[in-house]
C-alpha cells in the first residue's frame, strides 16, 4: 500500500501523463506524433502499437496495475474517445475502460453509463 505522500506523488505523475496525452492532437500518420505518444505511454508500460494490438479488456487492468485511480482511468478513456475519430480501434478500447470502471469501482455512475451508451 502506498503511503499518503507517495500516493500524492503517484497521482501527480499519472495526472501529468493523462494531461499530456489529452493535449496531443492525434494524427496516426504523423511519425513524430506517434513518437511523442510512445514517450508518454512508455511511462505506463505501453506504446501506441502495443495499445492497438492489446485486447480491449486488457487495457483497463493494465492501467490499474500502474495505479490509475478510477478518475484518471476515465480521463484516459476520454482521451481514447477523442482519438477514436482518427483511429476507430480506440473506440472499443475506451468503451472497455468505461465498462471496467463501472463494473469494478462498486459505484454506479450515470456519467460513465452515458459515455458507454454513446459509443
Amino acid at each position: 500500500m502506498l503511503n499518503k505522500g507517495t500516493k500524492s506523488e503517484e497521482d501527480r505523475r499519472i495526472e501529468s501523463i493523462v494531461q499530456k496525452l489529452s493535449s496531443i492532437g492525434f494524427v496516426p500518420e504523423d511519425k513524430k506524433l506517434i513518437g511523442d505518444l510512445d514517450e508518454e505511454l512508455k511511462k505506463v508500460g505501453l506504446s501506441y502499437e502495443s495499445m492497438l494490438v492489446m485486447a480491449n479488456g486488457e487495457l483497463a487492468p493494465h492501467l490499474l496495475r500502474f495505479h490509475f485511480s478510477w478518475e484518471y482511468m476515465e480521463q484516459f478513456g476520454d482521451v481514447l474517445v477523442k482519438w477514436s475519430s482518427q483511429e476507430p480501434l480506440l473506440k472499443a478500447k475506451a468503451k472497455a475502460v468505461y465498462q471496467f470502471i463501472q463494473d469494478e469501482s462498486k459505484a454506479f455512475s450515470f456519467a460513465i453509463m452515458t459515455k458507454i451508451s454513446s459509443l
